[in-house]
């Protein structure tokens, strides 16, 4: 629930168009369930495998929607995006706990890291994808 309201609301603060606003939250559900039925892969995986699905989501409401990938996979990836952890991390240096922090400045890397490397393989698998429909129609 709190992925789909989450990415509805970034869904209006872009002013996505109003028709998608729930679309988007659905995205943002999707993404939000799997990471949480995930995390048992571990947490970087987690992120990974939600990524791609967010991503999946959005390449698949984007074509039949007739809409920018773009206006479904940044209101569904921003429930993801490992802001609290960051915040801790910034938290622990401030704090003179450098060990717990440079730990924690690993794990947001990785993770922000498993949410790039998901949304860049889906994408790259639909873009060769619509490329080979497209020379197969020529």
């Amino acid at each position: 629930m709190a992925g789909f309201v989450a990415a509805a609301a970034f869904s209006i603060i872009y002013r996505v168009p109003q028709r998608e606003v729930v679309r988007c939250g659905l995205v943002g559900a999707g993404g939000w369930l799997v990471f949480s039925t995930t995390r048992q892969v571990g947490e970087v995986g987690a992120y990974f495998l939600a990524a791609a699905a967010v991503t999946l989501i959005s390449e698949i409401f984007a074509r039949l929607r007739r809409q920018p990938v773009i206006v479904y996979l940044i209101p569904g990836v921003i429930p993801l995006v490992p802001g609290g952890m960051a915040y801790t991390t910034m938290l622990s240096f401030l704090q003179n706990e450098y060990g717990a922090g440079l730990e924690l400045l690993a794990a947001t890397f990785f993770a922000a890291g498993a949410l790039a490397g998901g949304i860049t393989v889906v994408s790259s698998v639909f873009r060769v994808y619509s490329s080979s429909r497209k020379v197969r129609r020529q």
